[in-house]
């Protein structure tokens, strides 16, 4: 069984290695080189150029110091996240492979996106967007509700015929 939570948000915070002129450019380059995820989070936000480069901008580079920060200090609740799955692994199907979780860093819009990509779904849980609203202790019940919510949803539509 390969692992269905994949740990992508460290990634996110290369941006602070550069100056906020080039936070643009280096978001392109992010989303290119995680292309697998990024394309279907930009189009499923529905993102452009114009409003990208607007949140980045109302971004400060204390705020996301203090995110890469919080991001650091929560390994505990990452591995626990991917425990909790594992002890789930019958009631959520794990054995059918049809979907993966990645912890992200982006734009912090929403906590969770999802959507289908070519090889199953794709949940992603937005660091930025749980350190925003003040949710990132709750990482292991947001990736476990997730997954239910997913396989539920996957279960339904079948049924449906969809």
């Amino acid at each position: 069984m390969r692992s269905i939570l994949r740990e992508k948000s460290q990634d996110f915070f290369g941006i602070l290695q550069y100056d906020r002129s080039y936070w643009y450019k280096f978001w392109q380059v992010y989303c290119r080189e995680n292309a697998v995820f990024m394309d279907g989070y930009n189009k499923t936000l529905d993102l452009d150029e114009t409003r990208v480069q607007s949140i980045l901008n109302d971004f400060s580079r204390p705020f996301l110091d203090g995110i890469k920060q919080k991001n650091e200090q929560i390994k505990h609740l990452k591995e626990r996240s991917a425990k909790i799955l594992n002890s789930h692994y019958r009631e959520l199907e794990l054995s059918k492979e049809d979907f993966v979780i990645y912890l992200i860093g982006a734009l912090g819009l929403q906590d969770k996106v999802e959507f289908l990509g070519e090889e199953g779904g794709i949940i992603l849980i937005d660091i930025v967007s749980l350190f925003k609203h003040n949710r990132i202790e709750q990482l292991q019940d947001i990736v476990l509700d997730s997954a239910k919510r997913f396989r539920e949803n996957r279960e339904q539509n079948k049924q449906e015929g969809i």
